[in-house]
């Protein structure tokens, strides 16, 4: 029922329903603090646990370099497992190449290092290996599973330059599928997009970084969609996607995707970080459940 009340309103998540007044919550105390927008309450870490439980699929928003939400996660994770719960981590810091590579790491084939070192982590990326690391070393200790989702880096490039006659039969067939049109995302990415204002063609600059934005959710989505067919096998299966909160947030990115082509119902968390000048205005559609930090 989610999803289809989804698609309703991601059309209205902007428009005029309700005004931007009428959707934020303001006045929270600058701490450290789990909030339920579906309880409309602060909960702690085992109310948090409990309702995403119901779910198979939770879709959860990184904030990439912030040690203390990969800690709030890692406490989730452990939560679950704690439950009994057998984890499926899908995240975006690999791709589905490496997939035979991360079971090798899961079978304790190597160890965490290695794995930074076959991922070429400090090329691939400037954030902090640690912090990730220390979700696989969860999921590992725990006999879950490891995958990687992102689009490949080739494969993206092509898509941005619109290089169809170097794009494999399957790749054009998703290049041709994707969906531009989404207002409320537009919305959401535009504001990222400024720097184009100083390139030669605005427009084509902009364009281009919105299409790429659209595959990269697409992907991850399907990527997402053919796992959830292969590892929710029982009730104990837990499908987590962990990605950029840029992603995750509102609904959008890889949920609205992933909605389209899965009827399996799924719950969000995402994160909200604390500015010292600024205060707390919290939208309620952000993810269902959001945990509020400060540095």
């Amino acid at each position: 029922m989610k999803n289809y009340i989804l698609l309703i309103c991601v059309a209205l998540l902007f428009g005029a329903c309700s005004s931007k007044k009428d959707l934020d919550f303001e006045g929270f105390e600058k701490k450290d603090q789990i909030y339920s927008t579906k309880k409309a309450k602060n909960i702690n870490l085992k109310e948090a646990v409990s309702q995403i439980e119901p779910y198979q699929v939770i879709f959860v928003g990184d904030h990439h370099n912030t040690n203390k939400t990969h800690e709030f996660f890692n406490q989730v994770l452990k939560e679950l497992i704690d439950k009994g719960y057998k984890i499926h981590l899908a995240n975006e810091w690999f791709y589905p190449e490496h997939n035979e590579m991360l079971k090798q790491y899961i079978n304790n084939e190597f160890n965490s290092d290695e794995l930074k070192k076959k991922r070429d982590w400090d090329k691939f990326t400037k954030f902090d290996w640690n912090l990730s690391k220390m979700l696989y070393e969860t999921v590992k200790n725990s006999n879950g599973e490891l995958y990687g989702i992102n689009i490949p880096r080739d494969f993206r490039k092509h898509i941005s330059k619109k290089e169809i006659k170097q794009m494999s039969k399957e790749e054009k067939e998703f290049f041709d599928s994707l969906d531009l049109n989404v207002n409320a995302h537009q919305k959401l990415v535009n504001p990222y997009l400024k720097h184009c204002e100083k390139a030669p063609n605005s427009k084509a600059c902009e364009e281009r970084m919105y299409r790429v934005q659209v595959a990269w959710d697409s992907y991850m989505a399907e990527q997402t969609y053919e796992l959830s067919k292969q590892v929710l096998k029982t009730s104990k299966d837990k499908l987590i996607v962990f990605a950029g909160a840029f992603h995750i947030n509102y609904d959008l990115g890889i949920p609205l995707r992933f909605a389209r082509l899965s009827n399996i119902p799924y719950s969000t968390i995402t994160n909200y970080e604390i500015h010292e000048d600024e205060d707390i205005k919290l939208h309620n559609n952000l993810g269902d459940i959001v945990y509020i930090y400060g540095k």
